[in-house]
C-alpha cells in the first residue's frame, strides 16, 4: 500500500506500487484525481500532488463479514481518503477481480490495458519499466528491505514504512467521518464516526504504536514470529458497546437487562455464553457495568481471532438476545426476580439462587405453599443494600437529585425489584437498546478499527433509524433548589454484639454538595481535581489531616470528587463515630476546616504539590487496560451528547489553571470553596446509626410483601407460578446440545503465536563512569522517565533484614534531615 502523508509534496512527486502476491489492488495517492494507468500502478501529476493535500492512508484489512473466500485472509488493500470520490459518497473500495463494472479512468477507458490503443499501451508498458527499474535500484540500497511502503517511505524522505504519528485515518462507506485528530496526550489517533443508517457513534482509538497495521515492526515489543499470527504483542484491543439507559423507577431493570442480554443470542443460543468465554477465551477483559445512567459492555484481548470473536458475541448479545423474545422467559425470572417455593428447612428467607432447593409441599389439598423472592440481581442487590457505605452512597443519591434520573436506582431496590414486569423489562430494552442511541468503540490498530466498523454495521443497519430513543434518554440536569441543607437519619443493619447488647460499630456522617447545574469548564473541572488532592489526596492534606487527627471517628468516608456523571459531586465524612453526641461536633468540624481554608488558604507548597501529583496521573493514566480507560473516559462526556475527546484531553486546560495559579495562586481554590460548598445550600447531610433489628425487620416485610402478593393470585395464577418455577429448575439442570454448545466460539492451536516477545533493553556498563550497570527499556511514557535503583545490601546481617521494610516505610513516608513529610 502507499504510506500518504501531509508531508507526502516534500518528497518524491512519484508513486510506484507492486501487486504483491497476486492481489488486485486499489491504491490512491491523496490530492489526485484518482486516475489509474494500469491495474497494478497509479500515476500522480505533479500539479495533483502540489495541491491541497490531505491526510490519508492506504489501509491493509480483513472483514470477515465480506470475506468472500471465507479463510479470514486479507483479500486486498482498500485505500481510504475523502478526496477520492466517485459519483457519490457511499461507495465501497473492492478489489479488481471482484469488480464486474468497473469504473471509468480518466481517459475515459476501463481499468484493463487490453483495451488500451497500442501507442497508450507501449507509454505504459514505458513507464511501469522505469518505474520497476528506479524500484529496484531502491531496493539494493535499502538494506534488503524491499517492501512498497519502505520504498515510499525513502521516497519521501522518511525512515521507513513508517509514518508520522496520527498520519493515518480509516475510512468506511457505511459512516460518515466527524472528527479525527491526533491526540498528543494519548499518542494516539481518535476518529469518531456516525453511522449513516442508524446514527450510532463510533469512536476509533489507534495508538501510534500500532498505526503501522498488523505485524508492523514499530512500537516498543517485537515479536519474532509469523506477522499474520493471532498473537499482536502491542496494546490490549478494546471493543464496547454502550447504550444511554435512563432510569424511570428504582426496579432495577438497567442491571437486570445487563445481566439478561449476555444469557443466550439469536446467533449464540447458549444459556451461558459468558461462561464459555471466560474457559477457552484468552480475554484480558470482560464484564459489564451498570451506571446510574448508562450500561456498558466492553471486552478486549491480545489475540486478533480471540477479539474479533468476542466482538461478535458482545454485537449479537446487546441486539439479538433471546431475554426479550418468547423463547427467553425464564431469563428474567432467573436474573432478575421470581417468585420461588421456600426451602424445605422452612426458611423463608433463604435468598441462595444456586437452584438446588428443596420444596416446601403442601399436606393437604388445596393448601398453598410460602412463596420467597429469588434472583441473582435481587440477591446481589440485597447484599449492596446491607453494605452500609453503598447504602449510605445510594440514599444521599436518591436525596440530592430529587428531580432527575439519579433520583431512581439503577441498581434496583430490594423493596421495588419485584414489582418489575415482562412488560416493562421489554421495553426498556426496545427503548433504550437501540443503535440510534448506542456508542460504539474500538482500541486497536487500522485493520481493527476497519472489521469493528463492519461488524457493527451489519449488526445495525437492519434496525433503521429511531431518533427517539436517544431523544428519551436524555439525561436533564438537577438544579439547586435547597433553601437550607436536607439532613436525614436512617438506620443501617449491624449484627448484636457478643453479650447480646447493641453493637460497637458506631454511627456514620457524611456531608455531599452537588456542585454543577451547567457544563463546569475545562479548567474548572481540573482544578476540582486539585482541590480534591489538596484536600484529601494525603495524609498531611489539611482536611484529611484534621479528621484523623479528631479522634471522632475511625475512618474517612464519601471519596471527596465524583465526576463520572453529568454532574459532578463532592463528599466527605466519617464512620466509626462512638457517641450520638459527636456527629454534631464532626459536621462542624468539616464545615469551619473549609471555612479557615477559605479565609487562609493553601501553601504554595501544597499547591505545587497537589499539581505534580494530577499532572503524573493525567500522563499515566489508571495502570489499567489503555483502551478500556479510554473509552470509559470518553463516556463521562459522550454520554451527554458533548464531545468525546474533551474528556481525555487535559494540555490546554493544565495551562490554563497553572496560568491562573501563577495570576492569584491560592485564590483560585479558595473562592471555589466558597462557591461550591460553603455557600451552596443544595447538600445532603446524611447520619446513619446502627440497628440490631433492621436486618430481621426487613425480612420480615419480605415475607409480608411475597405473602400479600400471593393472595391477590387466583388458583391459576398460583399454578403457573408452580409450574414455572419447575420449569425453570428443569431448564437450569439441562445440558445443553451438542449444537448449542458448539456455537460458542472458540479458538484453535493455529490462532495462538507460540513465539516468544521480545523486550529491547540497553544494557551500559560503568554507566557515566560510575561503575554501575545500567539498563534502559523505552517505552511510551508521556514524557515521564521512570527509574529503579537497584543496591547491593549483602553486607547486611541476616538478623538485621528484618528491618528493612520499616526502614523503606520511613524513607518513603517521613521526610528527610531537610524536609518535612509534607514537604518530601
Amino acid at each position: 500500500g502507499i504510506d500518504s502523508t501531509d508531508d507526502v509534496a516534500a518528497g518524491s512527486k512519484a508513486a510506484i506500487a507492486s501487486n504483491v502476491g497476486g492481489d488486485s489492488d486499489w491504491l490512491h495517492v491523496p490530492g489526485s484525481a484518482c486516475r489509474p494507468n494500469s491495474s497494478n500502478s497509479l500515476e500522480a501529476t505533479e500539479a495533483d500532488i502540489d495541491g491541497d493535500i490531505k491526510e490519508s492512508a492506504s489501509l491493509k484489512v480483513t472483514n470477515d463479514i465480506n470475506d468472500e473466500e471465507g479463510d479470514g485472509d486479507d483479500d486486498g488493500i482498500l485505500a481510504s481518503d475523502e478526496e477520492c470520490e466517485y459519483e457519490d459518497d457511499d461507495y465501497e473500495l473492492t478489489s479488481l477481480a471482484d469488480n464486474a463494472n468497473p469504473p471509468k479512468s480518466a481517459y475515459g477507458s476501463p481499468f484493463n490495458p487490453c483495451t488500451w490503443r497500442p501507442k497508450e499501451r507501449l507509454r505504459c508498458f514505458i513507464l511501469l519499466t522505469l518505474s520497476l527499474l528506479f524500484a529496484l535500484g531502491l531496493a539494493y540500497q535499502s538494506d534488503q528491505n524491499s517492501s512498497v511502503s519502505t520504498l515510499l517511505g525513502k521516497l519521501k524522505g522518511g525512515q521507513g514504512s513508517h509514518p508520522p504519528p496520527g498520519a493515518i485515518g480509516v475510512g468506511h462507506a457505511s459512516y460518515d467521518t466527524l472528527h479525527s485528530s491526533h491526540v498528543d496526550e494519548l499518542d494516539a489517533r481518535l476518529t469518531l464516526y456516525r453511522h449513516r443508517a442508524t446514527g450510532a457513534e463510533f469512536l476509533a482509538f489507534v495508538p501510534d504504536i500500532l498505526q503501522n497495521g498488523p505485524g508492523s515492526s514499530g512500537g516498543n515489543l517485537r515479536n519474532s514470529g509469523d506477522e499474520d499470527g493471532g498473537y499482536d504483542p502491542k496494546p490490549d484491543k478494546v471493543f464496547g458497546v454502550a447504550f444511554r439507559t435512563k432510569p424511570e423507577s428504582s426496579t432495577g431493570v438497567p442491571h437486570i437487562l445487563e445481566h439478561s442480554v449476555l444469557c443466550g443470542s439469536q446467533k449464540y443460543p447458549s444459556r451461558d455464553p459468558f461462561a464459555y468465554l471466560l474457559k477457552g477465551s484468552l480475554q484480558t477483559f470482560l464484564n459489564a457495568m451498570t451506571y446510574p445512567d448508562r450500561t456498558v459492555y466492553p471486552v478486549a484481548s491480545r489475540n486478533r481471532a480471540d477479539f474479533r470473536n468476542l466482538m461478535d458475541v458482545y454485537l449479537d448479545a446487546v441486539f439479538h438476545p433471546r431475554a426479550v423474545e418468547d423463547e427467553g422467559w425464564w431469563v428474567l425470572r432467573q436474573e432478575g426476580w421470581r417468585y420461588d417455593v421456600a426451602d424445605s428447612d422452612d426458611d423463608p428467607n433463604n435468598n441462595d439462587d444456586d437452584g438446588n432447593e428443596g420444596e416446601w409441599t403442601a399436606t393437604s389439598p388445596g393448601e398453598r405453599v410460602p412463596f420467597v423472592y429469588k434472583g441473582v440481581v435481587y440477591s446481589e442487590m440485597k447484599g449492596a443494600y446491607s453494605d452500609p457505605e453503598d447504602y449510605m452512597d445510594r440514599v444521599t443519591q436518591s436525596l440530592l437529585f430529587p428531580d432527575n434520573a439519579y433520583f431512581y436506582d439503577s441498581g434496583g431496590d430490594p423493596a421495588v425489584i419485584p414489582t418489575l414486569t415482562r412488560e416493562e423489562f421489554v421495553a426498556f430494552y426496545k427503548k433504550y437498546y437501540h443503535p440510534t442511541n448506542a456508542r460504539l468503540f474500538v482500541a486497536g490498530d487500522e485493520s481493527d478499527v476497519y472489521h469493528a466498523l463492519s461488524a457493527a454495521d451489519h449488526y445495525m443497519t437492519p434496525m433503521g433509524y429511531n431518533p427517539e430513543s436517544r431523544k428519551d434518554s436524555v439525561i436533564s440536569y438537577q438544579q439547586r433548589k435547597f433553601s437550607k441543607p436536607l439532613s436525614q437519619r436512617k438506620p443501617f443493619a449491624v449484627a448484636p454484639s457478643d453479650d447480646g447488647n447493641e453493637s460497637s460499630e458506631g454511627f456514620m456522617l457524611c456531608i455531599t454538595w452537588l456542585l454543577n447545574t451547567q457544563p463546569l469548564s475545562p479548567m474548572m473541572e481540573l482544578a476540582w481535581v486539585v482541590l480534591d488532592e489538596l484536600l484529601l489526596g494525603k495524609s498531611t492534606s489539611p482536611l484529611d489531616k484534621i479528621l484523623r487527627d479528631s479522634g471522632l471517628g475511625e475512618e474517612l468516608i464519601g471519596g471527596g470528587l465524583d465526576n463520572e456523571l453529568l454532574q459532578s459531586t463532592f463528599a466527605v465524612g466519617m464512620r466509626g463515630v462512638k457517641n450520638r453526641e459527636d456527629i454534631g461536633t464532626l459536621e462542624e468540624l468539616i464545615l469551619n476546616t473549609l471555612h479557615d481554608l477559605d479565609s487562609n488558604g493553601f501553601t504554595e507548597d501544597d499547591i505545587a504539590s497537589s499539581l505534580n501529583t494530577i499532572e503524573f496521573s493525567l500522563r499515566e493514566g489508571g495502570g489499567g487496560l489503555r483502551g478500556m480507560e479510554v473509552f470509559l473516559g470518553a463516556l463521562t462526556k459522550w454520554n451527554y451528547d458533548l464531545s468525546p475527546k474533551d474528556a481525555l484531553v487535559y494540555e490546554d486546560a493544565l495551562k490554563e489553571l497553572k496560568d491562573e495559579i501563577e495570576r492569584t495562586g491560592s485564590n483560585t481554590f479558595q473562592q471555589m470553596i466558597r462557591d461550591f460548598l460553603l455557600t451552596n445550600n443544595h447538600r445532603v447531610i446524611l447520619e446513619l446509626y446502627p440497628s440490631t433489628t433492621l436486618e430481621a425487620e426487613k425480612l420480615q416485610d419480605e415475607k409480608i410483601q411475597a405473602k400479600r402478593a400471593q393472595s391477590k393470585m387466583n388458583d391459576k395464577e398460583y399454578e403457573n407460578v408452580i409450574e414455572e418455577g419447575k420449569t425453570l429448575k428443569k431448564l437450569q439442570a439441562e445440558e445443553e446440545s451438542s449444537e448449542v454448545i458448539a456455537s460458542n466460539p472458540r479458538l484453535s492451536i493455529s490462532d495462538i503465536d507460540k513465539s516468544p516477545i521480545e523486550y529491547p533493553i540497553e544494557v551500559e556498563e560503568d554507566a557515566f563512569g560510575s561503575g554501575i550497570r545500567l539498563i534502559t527499556h523505552e517505552v511510551a511514557s508521556s514524557g515521564i522517565a521512570y527509574v529503579n535503583f537497584g543496591m547491593d545490601v549483602s553486607m547486611i546481617p541476616y538478623e538485621d533484614i528484618e528491618l528493612f521494610p520499616a526502614l523503606i516505610s520511613l524513607m518513603n513516608e517521613a521526610g528527610t534531615s531537610d524536609m518535612s513529610a509534607s514537604e518530601f
